[in-house]
C-alpha cells in the first residue's frame, strides 16, 4: 500500500483554503501537516479546523522535516520565489497557475527546480478534469484523425474580487490569469509548439481594471495548426468554459454553458461520451490534481502532468498575446 504524503499549504486565500480542505478531507494518501498565511488569525482558524499546524512563515514550513511537499497558493507574482525557496529545502511543489507573471523569474525557478531534483507540478487543473482527460484520450487514439485546430472559450460571470487579482501587474491580467488555461490546453491537445500570436481586446464591461476585460487570441502552431481563444472577465449570461478540438476525421467538443459533457463527431455522426460526468465541475479537477501531487511526492508517479516547462510555455504565449494586443500586430512566441 502506498504511503501517505505529508503536505503543507502556503497561502490561505480562496484557492489555498480550497487546497487545504481537499488535502485534509478528500484525498486518501495525503495528510495536511502545516498551513501558513500572512493573516495569523486565518492561519490559526484553518489549522484548528483541519487539524494542522499554523507555522509563522513560508520558510519555516520549508524547513520542517515532516513536510514533504508544499502547495503554493500565494499571489501569482510570488510563485517563482516560492518555487525557489522550496527547491532550496528539497520540497516537492504544486504551485497554482500561472507559474509567475515574469518570464525571467519563471525560467530561473524552473531551472532551479530541475537542478534540485524536486518535482514541480503547476495547477492548470483543467487537464485533470475527467471530461478533458477523456477528450485527450479520444484525440490520442486517433478518433478525429490529425488534430489541427483548437477553439477555447473561458468567460467568468463576474470580475475577480478586490485585491491583487485586479492589478494586471500582479496577476498578469486577463490573458495570463484566465486565457492561459486555453493556451495550455491548445498545446496539450494539438501536440505542437506555438510560434506566433495575434490578439485583440478591450475593456468593454468596465471590468478590466487597467487591462482588457475581454480578448480574443489566434495562435499559430508548428505544422500549420492553429488555435483561437476567447476570454472575458464579465459574462452577462453566466460562467462559460468549453473547447473544441478539430481534426482531419472529426472533432471533439468539451462542455457547454451547463455541463462538462464530451462529444465526438465526424462524417455525419455525433457520439456522446461520458454521460456520468454531466454534473461534475472543477472541484473534481482540483481533487485529482492534489491526488496526482501526493502520488508524485510518494514516488508512485514520476512525471508531473503539467510540468514547469509546460507552464513556462503558457506564460510565454500569454506574454506574446499581451504584446500583440498592445502593438496591434502578430508577435512571435519567445520561449
Amino acid at each position: 500500500m502506498p504511503r501517505t504524503a505529508s503536505l503543507g499549504v502556503v497561502g490561505l486565500g480562496r484557492m489555498g483554503r480550497l487546497y487545504a480542505e481537499i488535502v485534509s478531507r478528500s484525498v486518501e494518501g495525503a495528510r495536511l501537516v502545516a498551513v501558513f498565511s500572512r493573516t495569523r488569525s486565518r492561519c490559526e482558524e484553518v489549522a484548528r479546523e483541519l487539524g494542522a499546524r499554523c507555522v509563522s512563515s513560508a520558510e519555516e514550513m520549508m524547513r520542517d522535516p515532516e513536510v514533504e511537499g508544499v502547495i503554493v497558493a500565494t499571489p501569482s507574482y510570488t510563485h517563482a520565489e516560492m518555487i525557489e525557496l522550496a527547491a532550496d529545502y528539497g520540497k516537492h511543489v504544486l504551485v497554482e497557475k500561472p507559474i509567475d507573471v515574469d518570464i525571467d523569474r519563471a525560467k530561473r525557478a524552473v531551472s532551479r527546480a530541475e537542478r534540485s531534483g524536486i518535482k514541480l507540478l503547476v495547477g492548470y487543473m483543467r487537464r485533470f478534469h475527467s471530461s478533458y482527460r477523456r477528450a485527450k484520450e479520444l484525440v490520442d487514439e486517433g478518433r478525429i484523425g490529425i488534430p489541427y485546430a483548437y477553439i477555447g472559450v473561458s468567460k467568468d460571470p463576474e470580475p475577480p474580487p478586490p485585491g491583487w487579482l485586479r492589478d494586471p501587474r500582479l496577476s498578469g491580467g486577463l490573458l495570463l490569469d484566465l486565457a492561459s488555461h486555453d493556451f495550455d490546453l491548445a498545446r496539450w491537445f494539438l501536440g505542437r509548439e506555438p510560434i506566433e500570436v495575434y490578439a485583440r481586446g478591450g475593456d468593454f464591461h468596465g471590468a478590466g481594471f487597467g487591462d482588457a476585460d475581454s480578448a480574443i487570441a489566434t495562435i499559430a502552431f508548428e505544422g500549420g495548426a492553429f488555435a483561437t481563444v476567447i476570454a472575458s472577465r464579465r459574462s452577462p449570461y453566466g460562467y462559460d468554459v468549453r473547447c473544441e478540438i478539430h481534426g482531419t476525421e472529426g472533432a471533439v467538443f468539451v462542455g457547454s454553458r451547463h455541463s462538462y459533457e464530451v462529444s465526438i463527431g465526424g462524417w455525419g455522426r455525433v457520439e456522446y461520451v461520458g454521460i456520468e460526468w454531466f454534473q461534475k465541475r472543477f472541484l473534481e479537477a482540483y481533487t485529482e490534481e492534489v491526488r496526482h501531487f501526493a502520488r508524485l511526492v510518494t514516488g508512485v508517479e514520476e512525471k508531473p502532468l503539467v510540468s514547469g516547462r509546460d507552464a513556462l510555455k503558457a506564460l510565454c504565449v500569454a506574454a506574446a498575446a499581451r504584446e500583440s494586443m498592445e502593438r496591434g500586430a502578430a508577435v512571435r512566441v519567445a520561449c
